[in-house]
């Protein structure tokens, strides 16, 4: 081991950067390094003094309150080492730059913080804080204040449990120290075999990423070496699959021959990008301009996608600035270029903001001046180059809750135009970049301003915040030649857009291409500007609360505390909110399927590159229809599920207009059938459009579809009596709204600790007992939630109460229905047990559950199952005792709102640790919330006085459960004492990747070792095989209660789930029927002796959809814990070694390498 001590600091870029970044780091530190590295910006060097400044306003304030505090050198002197033992031995509240090492590290901590609990130091300790300019915690954060844990483990005696991050904007962030030290754990030993192996004469080779202080370094070194990654558009996995072919620079891409086959690269993507390193190697013209070749005319792409020029148009550009200190986010000048005639020279309009009222008011004078200005010009068009501007004005809308109809008419109508897309589908650029300032070499002379890009601005603007300079941009003294510095840049932004908007319209005359003039559009996707009465009805709820809201506890006039009233608010807008995302969403990818029909392959509402396949007829009664059948590629990461009942799923194809009905859609196996009925077939051939139907590839784009009108209606109908009329908000949801807790739960929890087999007696007394009350009961895996539910539902209903039941989805609200009917049966329950729909439902009815309308439900229905849709209807209004909802983890808060008014009071049955509910869009507040996830606010385990913890599961033998309860429960989960017979009886011993053999029970991780792989690893569909193979005519025994089941390992006894369709299809294949093979979300709820969970990629970056997915921990759990006597984990060892890009994912990799610990444990 090298005798040198390393640093947090060091180590914390070995984290993100182990392989460069951390060998130059290496290189330096042994004294090494000869070279020089690239001046510090002036950006950087501002940032820095931000940071400064952020931890001395800390400083400051600890200081003002009166806290004590050492203040310390921190330069990690012998003495230094001293002073901070010296300081924790006496007790100082708060010690500053605390100098701590041990045989291995040395650092010095921004801060030590001492906390009452018993150490060697007396009756106090001391947790680490880590003070970061960052408004958002990074991953490089935590390795810092972990190891800082790690230094004062031998002065405290104890590691400490937790530490916290002190970010922008004065927030403290705090955290367990067991959510990272695993991983932590993995870091520290990879980084000493890193050291151990360190060769200073094997330079590592340059690749783009965040290398910390070197990157801009080696951004240098790439440039000097002339790397492939000078070439505009090139993607990281492109430029790994030309360097393994022998191609590593732009001189040798440009050189390729055509014809040639790069392995991973389509035809296409080579020629776009050999095409791109040729025209930026050829030189500048005679008047400096860059070279460019036009690309063919396609259309609906490029310039034929560019609309008709307008007398109205404008051409906007915003400017913005992050205060890291104060973490505000603030976009200060909104600038602006028009016409006042059609040829004439481009005027500029400024809007300013210096606060955040500021901001707002800014960004109505712009909306208010786009408006007035489309009162006179209709056809107007508002030009942008790339996306920012789109996505700001989304955010401001709903930040400020204001314009926001008309911001939601501007992207509907498709107002705001995107001119970087038209640009890259309309030529080839011979520069390094697609960014506006090099595209404008083709048309402008150079530019005047003195700050010339997007840092030079943010810089010049904080320059002005300390300068004492007026808030007006001009001259001094009466105004701020800084501020005119950044409005002279953005002016020239705004020109620069206009000028290549003349350029590409001259481009399209010269090519004989036709005028696109505004197309309005359709009465479905051009709704009313004027705000929806839930908007307004929130926004008086809004109006109500005080400014500032300094006791959001305290009670209003209207009986709720006013952070409840603001929650209301929030939520009454939550069907509009997502809906107005689902159509933004839907503009957007049909703009994509017409300028860049390539990046609808990544979106999981889209499917890329269908294939059409054949057609059949389907004559009906009515009218037939042609159902069409196209394929795609699985690996795709689609979201897109054949819809029933309310959710029926429509697709659009973008070539032609058609939006058709899904009649069947296999994600797995890359296959849908589109439904395209004879009337509407037959008119559009008599209006002379075709069918419809392309030939060759095409986008199928997921249309929104309005399914919560209905809703919105009855909750608007709510509103208006809670508003205007003062009604009361049902008691039930007003306790969840209020996070009233049930002090008397307490009591009964502590009970059930004596007797938990008493669970459904004791909670259906507690409900008989307690009304308007909401509660949780929460169920992990194999405890029986789902048996429990359906006894509370049958003794209540024996009681005379009735019962509604209500899920995110029918096969829930199903399942729980068909398990009430039977334990009402079995307690001779008079009353019906019936489903309110106003579908058929056919095998409800042969379970022999009547399936009834709403106006025929009577007292006889004695329990009643329905979709929001059923529950939230007038009629329905106190009509029941109880609401369970099952699945409350998948159950919006907002829909629980608007049914809560069926029932007295409301259950909540579910587990927020498995999966979530799905969410398109960003909800203010809690208002995006779940209502179990809002319930108990985040935590793992239901409160004892929110709700009943099922702590017993049948269903795991111990080691099993105690590794799941560990990972997602805080140990609070237990086996029952009879599950320690659940185990597998091998047919020969099989042995694993560490040479053990392999156990009967318990949780293993087989390591696989591969690289490179993404949705498809054959190296883990061979050792699945293998291990299943071994599997088969093995015995189990299973604890069944107080009985014991015995069987052979059969086809139906082993689970097999994978993240990622294309795996499951190729396991499918290769297992061929010898076990039951799906995703992971296929089998929730069911159970096996045996199930193995592949994870598919070989580190996060090889990760469709990254580690987050891949790692989900609701989605862990559930592939885990489907197993009653072994769980078999295979994956790549790499997954854990990767770079955590996210705080969330360096948990997901923590909970990854606890369960690397399993494997290490095998007898």
């Amino acid at each position: 081991m090298p005798s040198r001590l390393i640093t947090p600091s060091q180590l914390s870029l070995f984290s993100i950067s182990p392989v460069i970044g951390a060998w130059w780091e290496e290189l330096q530190a042994q004294k090494l390094f000869d070279g020089s590295k690239p001046a510090v910006s002036e950006l950087d060097q501002q940032l820095f003094a931000d940071g400064l400044r952020h931890e001395q306003v800390l400083l400051t304030k600890l200081e003002k309150e009166g806290r004590s505090m050492a203040r310390l050198p921190g330069k990690q002197t012998d003495a230094d080492y001293a002073a901070t033992r010296e300081a924790m031995a006496q007790g100082v509240e708060f010690i500053h730059q605390a100098s701590l090492c041990n045989e291995e590290m040395r650092g010095s901590a921004d801060l030590l913080r001492r906390i009452d609990r018993p150490s060697m130091l007396g009756e106090w300790s001391y947790i680490p804080i880590e003070c970061k300019l960052a408004s958002k915690p990074k991953t490089t954060f935590l390795v810092q204040a972990s190891a800082y844990c790690e230094l004062l483990t031998p002065l405290l005696g104890h590691r400490p449990d937790q530490f916290e991050l002190y970010l922008g904007g004065g927030k403290f962030q705090p955290y367990g120290t067991d959510q990272f030290w695993a991983w932590y754990q993995l870091l520290r030993q990879r980084y000493r075999q890193f050291r151990e192996g360190f060769n200073p004469a094997v330079i590592p080779e340059d690749a783009p990423g965040d290398h910390g202080g070197w990157s801009t370094f080696i951004e240098q070194r790439l440039e000097e070496a002339r790397d492939l990654m000078l070439v505009a558009g090139m993607r990281q996995n492109q430029r790994q699959k030309l360097r393994a072919a022998g191609i590593s620079t732009i001189e040798e891409l440009a050189a390729v021959p055509g014809g040639t086959a790069i392995p991973g690269l389509t035809g296409e993507a080579l020629h776009e990008l050999r095409q791109q390193a040729e025209l930026q190697l050829q030189p500048l013209d005679a008047d400096g301009r860059p070279a460019y070749r036009l690309r063919p005319i396609e259309s609906d792409k490029g310039l034929a996608a560019l609309p008709a020029a307008d007398a109205g148009d404008i051409w906007f550009d915003m400017e913005g600035v992050h205060d890291p200190v104060s973490g505000s986010k603030l976009e200060y000048l909104f600038g602006a270029c028009y016409r006042a005639t059609p040829v004439g020279e481009p005027l500029f309009k400024a809007f300013w903001a210096h606060s955040e009222a500021e901001e707002k008011r800014a960004f109505e004078g712009w909306v208010d001046w786009v408006e007035e200005r489309r009162l006179k010009f209709p056809g107007l068009r508002i030009y942008h180059y790339a996306a920012y501007e789109k996505t700001a004005m989304r955010r401001l809308a709903q930040q400020h809750a204001s314009r926001e109809a008309e911001i939601d008419g501007w992207l509907r109508s498709e107002l705001l135009v995107d001119l970087l897309p038209i640009v890259t589908s309309s030529i080839v650029l011979g520069e390094p970049s697609y960014s506006i300032k090099k595209v404008e070499h083709l048309y402008m002379e150079a530019r005047q301003a003195g700050v010339t890009n997007a840092g030079d601005s943010v810089v010049a603007y904080l320059h002005w915040q300390t300068s004492g300079e007026p808030a007006i941009p001009g001259d001094a003294p009466k105004a701020s030649p800084k501020l005119q510095a950044i409005e002279d840049y953005n002016r020239e932004d705004c020109e620069s857009t206009v000028f290549l908007h003349d350029w590409l319209l001259k481009l399209r005359h010269e090519q004989g291409l036709p005028e696109q003039p505004l197309q309005l559009g359709t009465d479905e996707e051009q709704e009313a500007r004027e705000p929806y009465p839930l908007e307004l009805l929130s926004q008086r709820l809004l109006d109500e609360l005080p400014d500032p809201l300094t006791d959001p506890e305290a009670i209003g006039p209207r009986g709720l505390s006013w952070r409840a009233q603001q929650l209301l608010a929030q939520l009454l807008p939550f069907h509009h909110r997502e809906a107005k995302v689902g159509w933004w969403a839907y503009f957007d990818r049909r703009n994509k399927a017409q300028l860049s029909p390539d990046e609808l392959i990544d979106d999981g509402e889209a499917i890329a590159a269908a294939e059409w396949t054949g057609m059949e007829e389907r004559p009906s009664a009515r009218t037939g229809a042609d159902i069409h059948h196209f394929r795609f590629d699985p690996s795709q990461p689609l979201k897109l599920h054949g819809g029933d009942g309310d959710k029926r799923l429509q697709l659009e194809l973008p070539d032609t207009g058609l939006k058709l009905d899904v009649d069947a859609l296999d994600a797995e196996q890359g296959r849908v059938s589109l439904k395209l009925p004879w009337s509407k077939r037959d008119q559009r051939i008599a209006n002379g459009d075709g069918e419809g139907i392309p030939k060759e590839p095409t986008s199928l784009i997921k249309v929104p579809a309005d399914i919560s009108k209905s809703i919105r209606a009855s909750l608007e109908e709510q509103a208006e009596a809670w508003i205007d009329r003062n009604q009361r908000l049902p008691v039930a949801i007003q306790q969840l709204l209020e996070r009233q807790p049930l002090p008397a739960l307490k009591e009964l929890n502590s009970e059930l600790k004596g007797d938990p087999n008493r669970v459904s007696s004791m909670l259906t007394d507690f409900l008989a007992s307690n009304s308007g009350i909401t509660l949780a009961l929460q169920g992990p895996p194999g405890t029986g939630k789902s048996t429990v539910t359906g006894q509370v539902i049958a003794q209540l209903a024996k009681q005379g109460q009735r019962i509604a039941i209500s899920s995110n989805s029918h096969a829930a609200i199903n399942n729980l229905l068909k398990k009430a009917k039977r334990t009402c049966a079995d307690a001779g329950v008079s009353g019906q047990v019936v489903k309110c729909s106003n579908s058929k439902e056919e095998a409800m009815a042969e379970a022999g559950i009547a399936v009834l309308k709403p106006g025929q439900l009577d007292d006889s229905s004695a329990v009643v199952g329905g979709t929001t849709w059923m529950f939230c209807r007038e009629e329905l209004a106190d009509q029941f005792d109880l609401l369970v909802v099952d699945e409350a983890g998948q159950m919006s808060l907002a829909n629980l709102l608007v049914m809560a008014r069926c029932a007295r009071s409301i259950l909540l049955v579910g587990d927020q640790q498995q999966l979530a509910q799905p969410s398109q869009a960003d909800h203010p507040g809690d208002s995006g919330q779940s209502c179990l996830e809002f319930w108990i606010q985040g935590k793992p385990v239901v409160p004892n006085d929110r709700g009943v913890f099922l702590p017993t599961s049948w269903r795991m033998e111990p080691s099993l459960t105690a590794m799941v309860s560990e990972l997602f429960y805080e140990g609070r989960l237990q086996a029952h004492p009879g599950n320690c017979t659940n185990c597998i009886t091998w047919r020969t011993a099989c042995q694993s990747s560490n040479g053990a053999l392999y156990p009967g029970q318990g949780l293993v991780f087989e390591a696989v070792e591969h690289s490179g792989r993404s949705v498809h690893a054959p190296e883990e569909i061979d050792r699945i095989e293998e291990l299943v193979d071994a599997l088969l005519g093995s015995r189990y025994t299973i604890a069944r209660g107080n009985r014991t089941e015995e069987g052979v390992l059969d086809a139906n006894t082993i689970l097999v789930t994978a993240p990622y369709n294309v795996q499951v299809n190729r396991l499918q294949q290769r297992l061929n029927g010898r076990a039951r093979v799906g995703t992971v979300d296929k089998f929730q709820g069911q159970e096996a002796p045996v199930a193995i969970h592949s994870l598919t990629a070989s580190s996060g970056d090889d990760a469709p959809r990254g580690v987050g997915f891949l790692l989900e921990p609701n989605r862990l759990n559930v592939a885990i814990s489907r197993a009653q006597c072994l769980s078999i984990v295979v994956g790549s060892p790499g997954l854990a070694s990767g770079v955590a890009n996210t705080v969330t994912e360096a948990e997901q990799i923590n909970r990854l390498c606890e369960v690397f610990e399993s494997r290490r444990q095998i007898p």
